[in-house]
């Protein structure tokens, strides 16, 4: 893929949040509603786009490389765990911080920017690759993520097995999981209910990109920018480890677009999620913040460098 197409779509995409940015600025958008939305893009459209991937698409040869795809994201966030305990030992300064930055490396944003980004650089039907990677994100989020943010009290905290099984069974995960089984199988799915679908996933990306703009809009930026700590954070997260990720892969003959989507995944920002689930425990989640915001704009520039290596 040509560097000047991957400059264009991620113009495209980050224009999105731009509008965002200026829609909160300007007031047409509070925090209330910011909430909702994201709440309808986290429960309706990213799962409607999630299942479009794969509605009147041809699995063709793709269907054979799930397994790999698989084994890829198993291997990837295995490798993203061990790296947390170094980030965190790095940068964090008490014990709060060292819960959040062993989150924030593991758990990205390949959900509000990763599937735009796939989708554009490689199709809706690279969209599923992406679906495997939620589902394991998913579970990881509320075994591995809840374990870390619960700490020592986790033994007399924890959920039920329960509780836990709820929350991983969310809408996210269960639209991965239907989204893989009908490709597998070829399951048809009625035009009519395609095209609903579609027609919903189609308002995904706008709106989930402007949705981050709704969140720097409301935030003071110079603050942040003058964080010299989590600059060097963010450098190591968008640029180094994916890039290093790179060049190991790159010696792996990884089938179809799986490579590409593979490093767009591993470049992408620091997600929202942890600093929900810092609230939820109890947990100082400043540090969190300032690192979704800062590496979110970062990757405006970081995003385009990584992908330009594929």
């Amino acid at each position: 893929m040509e560097y000047s197409i991957i400059i264009y779509q991620m113009a495209i995409l980050f224009a999105f949040i731009i509008v965002g940015i200026f829609v909160s600025r300007k007031k047409m958008v509070d925090d209330t509603s910011a909430k909702s939305i994201s709440k309808l893009i986290a429960n309706v459209f990213n799962p409607a786009l999630i299942m479009a991937s794969v509605v009147g698409q041809d699995a063709g040869a793709i269907k054979d490389t799930l397994g790999v795809a698989a084994l890829i994201a198993v291997v990837t966030f295995a490798i993203n765990i061990v790296l947390a305990f170094v980030m965190a030992k790095i940068f964090a300064k008490n014990e709060d911080e060292k819960k959040m930055f062993k989150v924030m490396t593991v758990f990205s944003n390949i959900g509000f920017i990763g599937i735009p980004l796939v989708r554009a650089l490689y199709g809706g039907t690279a969209v599923i690759y992406v679906a495997i990677f939620i589902l394991l994100y998913n579970v990881l989020l509320y075994t591995y993520g809840v374990s870390v943010l619960q700490g020592h009290a986790g033994a007399k905290k924890s959920g039920l097995l329960a509780d836990t099984l709820k929350k991983i069974l969310n809408v996210g995960t269960l639209s991965c999981v239907a989204a893989i089984i009908i490709f597998l199988f070829d399951i048809p799915i009625p035009t009519m209910a395609g095209t609903i679908i579609q027609q919903l996933g189609n308002v995904a990306t706008p709106l989930a990109l402007m949705a981050i703009g709704f969140s720097l809009g409301h935030t003071n930026v110079r603050e942040i920018l003058f964080n010299k700590r989590l600059y060097a954070f963010s450098v190591l997260k968008l640029i180094v480890i994916p890039a290093v990720s790179i060049l190991i892969l790159k010696a792996i003959p990884l089938p179809g677009n799986l490579f590409g989507v593979t490093a767009a995944l591993l470049a992408m920002p620091v997600g929202n999620m942890p600093l929900i689930l810092s609230v939820e425990y109890d947990v100082d989640g400043k540090v969190c913040s300032e690192g979704i915001i800062l590496s979110t704009i970062l990757s405006m520039a970081t995003l385009p460098l990584v992908m330009g290596l594929v």
